[in-house]
């Protein structure tokens, strides 16, 4: 089974202690405040917007009207995530792109982080890969050599998301889209010792990426080309839906790009460590503790 969709059938069973949160008026006015309010209370979305949010186009109205109002409340964004760059998992959850959310600052920790397991609904864990974006050139990209030109770092990540809905309908992934498309935790290592452009695009595909426990227990492993062929092929998707919000990078952004061997479900009491070899004369390393 596709490790999302793993992902999703988690959350439908999880029953965490904020429970459904009252239903509001069924409207997408109403939805930046209820989201809100259920991400902080670590509850679920009312089942009216299980109804609601059918379609793509409304998941994105959604999804904008909750970034705006997070960034009016004094978060700061940072870049952006990528979800579903399986291909196999788009086939799924009947679309034919990833989904694109919001990265926020205090979302993004430092290697060796601890993460409390209440702090999320339905948190999971899985190893993902940053870059960071150079120069506002890039949206002019149009190629996975063109969009290495504009990247200073790639940097090993693992991404604690979380799912804050049931799966009672056929729009899971307008949900999953509207809800930020799982963005909660993820801690950041060291960039990877990549001498060049050129070396980036010729490593990214097939660098190998492992997620053991502190113990050393190997939990997924993967390699980069499970990102759409190539990582670097996801920045190319985002600029395609950034161009739809008429939005654009920014030097200094960090996109996350997609996991990497599938994600498992967090353990209070466990630390992580993902391990990225085959690209640069090191391996690069990020851990991250649950408690």
């Amino acid at each position: 089974m596709p490790a999302l969709l793993k992902l999703i059938l988690f959350a439908l069973a999880a029953s965490p202690p904020g429970g459904l949160a009252a239903s509001p008026d069924c409207a997408l006015t109403g939805f930046a405040s209820h989201y809100l309010e259920v991400y902080e209370r670590r509850g679920l979305l009312s089942n009216c917007y299980h109804r609601l949010i059918d379609t793509i186009d409304k998941a994105r109205l959604a999804q904008a009207r909750a970034t705006r109002a997070w960034t009016a409340a004094g978060r700061s964004p940072a870049g952006y995530k990528i979800g579903l760059t399986d291909r196999r998992v788009q086939e799924r959850f009947g679309v034919d792109r990833p989904l694109v959310g919001v990265l926020f600052e205090d979302m993004l920790l430092d290697d060796g982080a601890v993460v409390d397991h209440a702090s999320g609904a339905a948190l999971q864990v899985e190893a993902d890969l940053l870059v960071r974006v150079k120069s506002a050139d890039i949206n002019q990209a149009r190629s996975v050599a063109a969009v290495a030109r504009h990247i200073d770092a790639a940097l090993p990540f693992i991404e604690l998301p979380d799912i804050l809905f049931r799966l009672n309908a056929g729009n899971t992934a307008a949900l999953l889209l509207a809800s930020n498309v799982g963005a909660r935790w993820g801690a950041q290592g060291a960039p990877l010792s990549v001498a060049s452009p050129r070396e980036l695009v010729e490593c990214l595909p097939r660098m190998t990426v492992t997620l053991t426990t502190g113990s050393g227990e190997i939990l997924q492993q993967g390699q980069g080309n499970q990102i759409l062929g190539h990582p670097l092929r996801a920045v190319l998707r985002l600029l395609d839906e950034l161009a739809l919000r008429k939005e654009t990078l920014k030097p200094g952004q960090l996109l996350s790009l997609g996991g990497i061997g599938g994600p498992v479900k967090a353990q209070p009491g466990q630390r992580y460590a993902a391990a990225y070899s085959g690209c640069g004369e090191t391996p690069g390393v990020v851990s991250v503790s649950v408690r």
